[in-house]
């Protein structure tokens, strides 16, 4: 099951926005709920990562829900981003605020929007989350501690592509060991299968057989390593 989890309003518009998104690639778990009810309890039951509510799907449910986050000692901490319709008054964007949210987003919503609010929300860098391309070897000690050598193909700061021939279920748990481009030390972390690409049913036809992986705790070393390294690569446009 995914660790990480965005708690929003079941509206068709803001499931397409995030379609296919950073979030999604990412492993991010969706828990859709209609109401303040509802949302207040997915909040205090999931520990979402964020929680987004669209007051043109919620109304005065999204005011109620984000108040009842923010006044409660055990949640307050929890990011809430609410999305506002396209003609809002002034004084709307105010009892938002007053509400205890973290941020605002107006309609008419976009992935950038939503993505850029998110993600400042979040302390995610949008550089980080590019995925850049790359190649070099790396090593999967499944749970036996049998290794399997792959090629990572795309990287960025929460997780890889890697081609390779040996394939796991998503959800799987695995080791990997690799040494970045231009780096001599070798690196270790636990990572996920996030999604499969297989040679008889692919995903992505642009993409090689092989595995999506997110990192899972890659901790402080791993973290500074691939920011480091993904700072110093240059942006193609």
């Amino acid at each position: 099951m995914p660790t990480k989890k965005i708690v929003l309003s079941n509206d068709a518009n803001l499931l397409e926005v995030l379609k296919n998104s950073f979030f999604q690639r990412e492993g991010f778990g969706m828990v859709l709920v209609q109401d303040s009810q509802t949302g207040f309890q997915a909040v205090e039951a999931e520990a979402p990562t964020l929680a987004v509510f669209d007051l043109e799907h919620l109304g005065d449910q999204a005011l109620e829900c984000c108040r009842a986050i923010k006044n409660d000692a055990l949640l307050a901490a929890t990011p809430v981003l609410l999305l506002l319709p396209e003609a809002t008054a002034e004084e709307l964007t105010d009892t938002c605020w007053n509400a205890g949210c973290d941020a605002v987003v107006r309609r008419p919503l976009t992935a950038e929007s939503i993505l850029d609010a998110a993600c400042s929300l979040l302390g995610i860098s949008r550089r980080l989350e590019r995925r850049f391309p790359v190649n070099f070897q790396l090593a999967l000690l499944d749970s036996t501690q049998k290794k399997h050598i792959g090629r990572c193909v795309n990287l960025n700061a929460g997780g890889m592509f890697l081609a390779t021939e040996k394939l796991f279920p998503v959800d799987t748990r695995l080791a990997v060991e690799f040494t970045l481009p231009g780096s001599q030390s070798s690196l270790h972390c636990t990572v996920r299968v996030a999604w499969v690409n297989h040679p008889e049913w692919r995903k992505k036809s642009s993409t090689p057989c092989g595995l999506g992986l997110q990192f899972e705790n890659p901790g402080q070393v791993v973290n500074f390593a691939l920011q480091k390294f993904l700072g110093s690569l240059k942006i193609e446009d």
